[in-house]
C-alpha cells in the first residue's frame, strides 16, 4: 500500500454523538427509529466471536499480551523529558456551537469550487475553502471537547491549535501547542489532558482549563514504541469507556513481525498500564474510530504492495477484541498471499466489511452524524484516500464517502475530488493528498492536506 507519509473521525443519525478517531466524547443511545440501528444491532452480535479467534495467529511473538494480563511498563517518572518547547499565545476560549437544523438534500450535478493550486469537486450543496495554510505536513486532528479548540498534528514535530474565534470559517491564527516532538502524527483527548502520537512514544500534555500550552512537563505514558519504518505513524485515540488504543503498523510489505506490537492494534490504560494486544494481522490500520452510540470500532487498513494495480484492496473493517485479520498470511482477510500459500493460515482471518480501491492508501476516517449536512450525508462513513505511490496509474488524492442503507454499508461514492485531476486512464499532476479527516463543533467537515500544509473546512450550503 502507498507508503504514504503518514498518520488516525462518526456514525451516524442525527442523534449520534461524535466519536473521533482522535479522542472520545460521551455517545448517546440510537431509537430503534434510526436508519443505523439495524447496524448496531448486528455489529454488536458480531462482536460476540468465537473463542479460538483470540488464540494469537501462527508465527505471532508474545511481546505484549494478548489477553488482559498487564503489560511489563516503564515508571513514567525516570522517563519525564523535558517541557517541550512553546509560543506563549494570548488563550482564546472558542466554545463548541450548535450546529444549525439540517440541511434538506440538494440535487444537481457535482459542482467545481477554485482553491489555491487547483479545483476541487464537490457533491451539490456544498462548499470547500482553506481554514489554514502554511502549516507543514498536516496529519490527524481532535477537537477539545470541552472548548471546540482544533488541534492538529504537524509532521515537522509540532501540536498546533487553529483558532476561529470571530466565528468566519478561517483560522485566526496557528498556535503552536508543543514542538520538538518526534513525527507527531495523532492526538486524543482525556480528561485534562493532551495526548500525542509519535514514531517512539505516546505522550501526554497536562492543559487543564482549556489552556493553549502545556502546563508542566511532557510526560511519556508509552514508551520504547518499534522504530519507524515506512509505516512511522501511530495512531492513538480513546474509545467510550475511556480506554487508550494505540495502532502500529508492519515494518515490512509481507512478513511475520519480530515485536508483535505491530501490524495490530493495543489497550491501554491512560495511563500507559496493563497494555495488552487488541487485534492483530492489521498490515497499516492507519484510521480507527467508533461507532457512535456503541464500542464498535471501524478502522481504515493499507494493503500489500506488489502483486498488481488492482489488488490486494484497501479495507473499511469492524475491528473485534481478540481478532486475528490476516496479515501476512492473507489479504483482505481470507485471500492466501502468494508467499505463504497455506489457507489453514486463513481460517480465523475475518474479512472487510467493506473493499476499497487498490494502493488507495485510505487513511483517516470520521462518522458523519454531527455532520452539519442532510440526513443521507450524516449516515455515512468518510475517508480520505492518501493516493498510490506504485500504481502504473494513480488512484486515490480524494474523500470518499460510504453511505449506510438499511443498516448495511454500501460502496464508496467521491464526495471531493481533484486532487488528482484529469481522467482514471490519463491523470494530471497531483497538487493535493488528503490525510485526516475530523467534524468540528461547528458543524463542518475538516480535511488536512500535507502535500500542501493545508487544512480544508467544508460546508453545506443548505
Amino acid at each position: 500500500m502507498p507508503r504514504s507519509r503518514t498518520t488516525p473521525l462518526f456514525l451516524i443519525g442525527c442523534c449520534i454523538v461524535l466519536l473521533t478517531a482522535c479522542g472520545g466524547s460521551k455517545a448517546t443511545a440510537i431509537p430503534a427509529a434510526s436508519p443505523m440501528a439495524t447496524l448496531i444491532t448486528r455489529t454488536q452480535a458480531s462482536n460476540d466471536i468465537a473463542s479460538d479467534a483470540r488464540t494469537p495467529p501462527l508465527g505471532t511473538p508474545t511481546d505484549i499480551p494478548s489477553s488482559p494480563s498487564p503489560l511489563p511498563t516503564t515508571d513514567t517518572g525516570s522517563i519525564t523529558t523535558s517541557p517541550a518547547s512553546t509560543v506563549t499565545i494570548t488563550p482564546t476560549t472558542v466554545p463548541p456551537t450548535t450546529a444549525p437544523s439540517t440541511p434538506t438534500a440538494p440535487t444537481g450535478p457535482p459542482q467545481a469550487h477554485a482553491v489555491p493550486g487547483g479545483t476541487v469537486m464537490l457533491a451539490a450543496g456544498f462548499n470547500i475553502d482553506v481554514y489554514a495554510q502554511n502549516l507543514g505536513p498536516v496529519r490527524f486532528m481532535a477537537v477539545r471537547p470541552s472548548d471546540g479548540m482544533l488541534f492538529v498534528a504537524d509532521g515537522n514535530g509540532r501540536i498546533l491549535i487553529l483558532p476561529d474565534a470571530n466565528h468566519d470559517g478561517k483560522a485566526d491564527t496557528t498556535a503552536v501547542f508543543a514542538s520538538n516532538l518526534r513525527q507527531p502524527s495523532s492526538i486524543a483527548f482525556y480528561q485534562d489532558w493532551v495526548y500525542v502520537g509519535e514514531t517512539n512514544d505516546v505522550a501526554r500534555f497536562s492543559a487543564p482549563n482549556n489552556a493553549m500550552q502545556p502546563q508542566g512537563s511532557k510526560e511519556v505514558v508509552i514508551p520504547n514504541l518499534p522504530p519507524p519504518t515506512d509505516h512511522w505513524t501511530r495512531t492513538i485515540a480513546f474509545d467510550p469507556d475511556g480506554k487508550l488504543y494505540l495502532a502500529i503498523g508492519s515494518d515490512c510489505n509481507v512478513c511475520e513481525q519480530k515485536d508483535n506490537r505491530r501490524a495490530a492494534i493495543s489497550v491501554y490504560d491512560p495511563d500507559g498500564k496493563n497494555g495488552r494486544l487488541f487485534a492483530t494481522g492489521l498490515r497499516n490500520a492507519v484510521g480507527f474510530t467508533w461507532q457512535p452510540g456503541t464500542n464498535v470500532m471501524w478502522a481504515t487498513v493499507n494493503g500489500r504492495d506488489s502483486i498488481g494495480d488492482d489488488i490486494p484492496p484497501d479495507e473499511l473493517r469492524i475491528v473485534r477484541d481478540g481478532s486475528f485479520n490476516g496479515f501476512p498470511y492473507c489479504y483482505n482477510g481470507t485471500t492466501p498471499n502468494p508467499e505463504y500459500r497455506n489457507p489453514s493460515r486463513c481460517a480465523q482471518a475475518v474479512p472487510a466489511e467493506v473493499t476499497l480501491p487498490a494502493h488507495s492508501a485510505a487513511l483517516g476516517l470520521t462518522f458523519g452524524d454531527q455532520f452539519n449536512a442532510p440526513q443521507l450525508y450524516k449516515d455515512s462513513i468518510y475517508i480520505a484516500y492518501h493516493g498510490s505511490w506504485n500504481r502504473s496509474v494513480k488512484t486515490g488524492y480524494k474523500v470518499v464517502r460510504v453511505p449506510f442503507v438499511n443498516g448495511q454499508a454500501g460502496q464508496p461514492e467521491d464526495f471531493a475530488w481533484g486532487w488528482l485531476p484529469g481522467s482514471a486512464n490519463n491523470p494530471g499532476q497531483v497538487w493535493g493528498r488528503p490525510v485526516g479527516m475530523t467534524i468540528g463543533s461547528d458543524g463542518a467537515m475538516y480535511v488536512t492536506d500535507d502535500d500542501t500544509g493545508r487544512v480544508y473546512r467544508i460546508t453545506s450550503t443548505g
